[in-house]
């Protein structure tokens, strides 16, 4: 909600905009050519110190090339501006401005095919040689047209734009639909929001070209036009290099953050499942029933209600070893391990106490209900057919907690066990 509310304002605040520019034009052109520009320079400028301050968080090489390029478009740019007729400020010559916005746009153009060899680049970038190459073709640019004054006129008055005018137009458009045919191949390097905006930054850019393909007069409807799309172009590339340089970084940090987490939680349960579970088994180990043990003598002696503890212990189960191996033996642990969760609650404590040996625990459970649930176990473990087609057997102790030592309770129940193996095996005394 609160993002759909600031995108809403967002595009509000740009609509407001828009329409004040457009008002601009009409009580003066020369205001409105002023401010169009002035934001525009001011997105550049913009995209190049947030590309130059987020290079380490910027991946695409593609990127950091374009946005640094992007303080040299913007200095040509300011210059179009002051030289654009009726400013006063070049008195020698009022159509510089139409050189000055050839050379930006070429330059511009450019600046965005070649640098496409570089998207999907691992290769390191000399931010500096890149700087020092950008500042001396802008300082030949300029030199060309305001000291040496061999750039090509682009605009006679009375005729309009001149056939090098038209043609460059065209060719810039040409340059940057090559980029738009490179950069769909290799769309892959990009995520969808970034490639969908560098893909109509750049249609925006070549609408721009043609509608300055049409004008006649500086002041023309069709230059407004342009005017517009170069913003919505400029401002197109800030919002890549904010979503890239910016918003990704911290997205990606909090997501290793987020990450980083969850393998610490994953470990942590790893580490606390290999302290209280038996590796073989899969139940309580020994050391988890005595914590469990002594937490439900608290819970008794606050409630006053009974529980039961049943030691179990599978019958001549050193023959099973020496005959069959360890291998089957293991298994055959394994096995009972499943008969004595599927025939207990999941409240109650089920644990493998040593060996061959298994201790549950019955909570809120009097020794006459622990002997059915005994009885049920015993029985299940006769009539199953474990692997290699053994069958077994087992003995159990019962006894019920009435206040004394978790020690002696464990004792008075081994000793159960004992005599149940004594008796014969194969039974259950409490």
């Amino acid at each position: 909600m609160e993002l759909t509310l600031k995108r809403s304002i967002s595009s509000l605040f740009i609509a407001i905009l828009l329409i004040m520019l457009y008002i601009s034009s009409l009580y003066n052109y020369l205001l409105f050519h002023t401010i169009a520009e002035i934001f525009s320079i001011c997105i550049a400028f913009t995209v190049f110190l947030l590309t130059w301050n987020s290079m380490e968080y910027i991946k695409n090489k593609y990127l950091i090339i374009v946005g640094i390029a992007y303080l040299f478009i913007g200095v040509l740019d300011l210059f179009h501006t002051m030289s654009y007729k009726g400013m006063q400020i070049f008195r020698d010559y009022d159509y510089y401005a139409n050189q000055l916005w050839i050379a930006a746009r070429y330059f511009e153009s450019i600046v965005i095919v070649v640098s496409c060899v570089y998207i999907k680049s691992k290769k390191q970038i000399n931010i500096f040689l890149v700087f020092s190459i950008y500042t001396i073709i802008t300082a030949i640019l300029m030199l060309s047209i305001f000291v040496w004054k061999v750039f090509p006129i682009c605009f006679v008055e009375g005729q309009g734009l001149t056939l090098f005018k038209k043609i460059s137009e065209y060719i810039i458009c040409t340059i940057l639909f090559l980029a738009i045919i490179i950069l769909t191949k290799n769309r892959d390097a990009f995520n969808i929001r970034v490639y969908r905006l560098l893909l109509l930054s750049i249609i925006s850019s070549i609408i721009t070209e043609l509608a300055f393909t049409l004008y006649i007069d500086n002041y023309g409807f069709s230059n407004l036009i342009g005017h517009y799309f170069k913003i919505l172009s400029f401002y197109l590339i800030y919002k890549v290099i904010i979503a890239m340089g910016i918003k990704e970084p911290y997205e990606i940090i909090f997501r290793e953050m987020k990450q980083t987490e969850h393998l610490l939680f994953n470990q942590n349960s790893l580490l606390k499942n290999q302290a209280v579970i038996d590796s073989l088994t899969g139940l309580n180990n020994h050391r988890y029933i005595y914590e469990c043990l002594e937490a439900e003598v608290q819970h008794c002696l606050r409630g006053k209600r009974a529980f039961i503890v049943m030691i179990l212990d599978i019958d001549h189960f050193k023959n099973i070893n020496d005959t069959y191996g360890h291998l089957i033996g293991d298994d055959i642990l394994k096995g009972l391990a499943a008969i004595l969760r599927d025939n207990t609650r999941q409240t109650d404590l089920v644990g493998r106490y040593g060996g061959e040996e298994f201790l549950i625990m019955l909570s809120e459970t009097t020794i006459n209900e622990g002997y059915q649930v005994a009885e049920k176990i015993r029985k299940a473990v006769e009539n199953m057919e474990f692997v290699k087609n053994i069958h077994l057997t087992i003995s159990i102790g019962i006894e019920e907690y009435t206040g004394e030592k978790i020690s002696e309770l464990l004792t008075k129940a081994d000793s159960k066990l004992y005599e149940a193996k004594n008796s014969g095996r194969n039974r259950t005394i409490k």
